[in-house]
């Protein structure tokens, strides 16, 4: 069936994921002891700090809409017996770039972040959220 082939094949993108974020884990940790970062000139750090704040809130709201508007709703369609070769190369497509945003947005998410603060643990933040949700979203469990 297509399903064990997406399956195996998110499960490997998935794998990949876990093995980015350590690796850009790691070069963070490394960028952060041994060049000196300076805080961005163009807002005073209440500002900064507010900005920051704001894009660890817009994570929470963006990855549930962007899992509704990716994946979920084309399972839906197939539950409701949409015709499956419709909706299945939809379903795969988005399915792999909603894995791949994950690790996309988190990680220019908490570029800015350390960019605007030079504290590491914003950086590290933005990748355990994409860890969290990566070991949360389990291809196995989402397809029939």
């Amino acid at each position: 069936m297509d399903f064990d082939n997406l399956i195996v094949a998110l499960t490997k993108r998935r794998n990949v994921i876990f093995v980015l974020i350590g690796v850009f884990s790691v070069v963070a940790l490394f960028i952060h002891y041994n060049v000196e970062v300076t805080v961005l000139p163009y807002f005073s750090q209440e500002h900064n700090m507010l900005f920051i704040y704001g894009l660890i809130v817009y994570k929470f709201f963006e990855l549930p809409i962007l899992y509704y508007i990716l994946v979920y709703r084309h399972l839906v369609s197939l539950k409701e017996g949409e015709e499956y070769a419709k909706i299945y190369p939809k379903l795969e497509k988005q399915s792999k770039m909603f894995f791949f945003l994950i690790i996309q947005g988190n990680t220019i998410f908490g570029i800015i972040a350390y960019k605007l603060s030079v504290n590491i643990l914003f950086f590290l933040l933005f990748m355990s959220i994409a860890l969290v949700i990566t070991h949360i979203i389990k291809p196995t469990k989402i397809f029939p």
